[in-house]
């Protein structure tokens, strides 16, 4: 799939078959998110990559109790290198540009994983003590986000979406133009019908991608139990 449809089809799965999934996908979702761009290059996003079941339990736990994640074969603990980012950028690059280059992996690594036919998804709810001790992240490191994957046993619908008007202002902060519309298309009945006839294919395109993944990770899994 290219990248548009990838953005537009990606979902947040939050159900997950209890089937491992082979480690070079694993891998191959960190590798996308490494090809995040971070201020000055200086790459100080950090990967624990955890599998062991015990532990995925304990960071479930970790993450004020949400049971749902234990059965993700994966768990992606995104980290920062905090005083990479101080020494070059000082607490602008603590505070901000970390936290920047984090989401921005994270950002990269879910929509790899949708390309890859799994599923996952962004958890930000967590006792941060806690997940340094399961982890063993040092002083000098936070982690700042943690991503479930694994093969989806669900097709949530797509979310509902704000219209473009709502969030985008020309100019200046709130200076909201009430014929945006006219900018890129000009409402009429023709194109309301081409709008909802793209968004039901873009549904239908999702809901088979995922189901694939779905089907993909059974087969696997009848396969393991010969």
């Amino acid at each position: 799939m290219d990248v548009l449809e990838c953005i537009h089809t990606r979902r947040s799965i939050r159900k997950y078959q209890d089937i491992p999934i082979p480690f070079e996908l694993a891998g191959r979702v960190v590798e996308a998110g490494m090809q995040a761009p971070t201020a000055g290059n200086i790459q100080d996003y950090r990967f624990v990559i955890v599998e062991n079941k015990a532990k995925r339990a304990q960071i479930a736990e970790a993450c004020l109790q949400q049971y749902w994640m234990e059965v993700a074969p994966v768990h992606i603990v995104v980290c920062i290198d905090i005083k990479r980012a101080k020494q070059f950028y000082g607490i602008r690059g603590e505070r901000l540009y970390s936290v920047q280059h984090a989401a921005a992996a994270a950002e990269n690594m879910l929509l790899a994983a949708h390309h890859f036919g799994l599923g996952a998804c962004w958890v930000g709810a967590f006792d941060e003590e806690a997940i340094k001790s399961i982890c063993g992240v040092p002083e000098y490191a936070r982690p700042e986000l943690i991503l479930t994957i694994g093969y989806a046993d669900e097709i949530p619908p797509r979310p509902p979406k704000f219209i473009i008007e709502t969030y985008t202002y020309l100019e200046r902060f709130g200076n909201r133009i009430r014929t945006f519309p006219l900018i890129i298309a000009e409402p009429s009945p023709v194109i309301e019908k081409a709008v909802r006839d793209t968004v039901g294919a873009i549904d239908e395109g999702t809901n088979k991608f995922i189901k694939k993944g779905v089907e993909k990770g059974k087969e696997l899994w009848n396969k393991m139990k010969k």
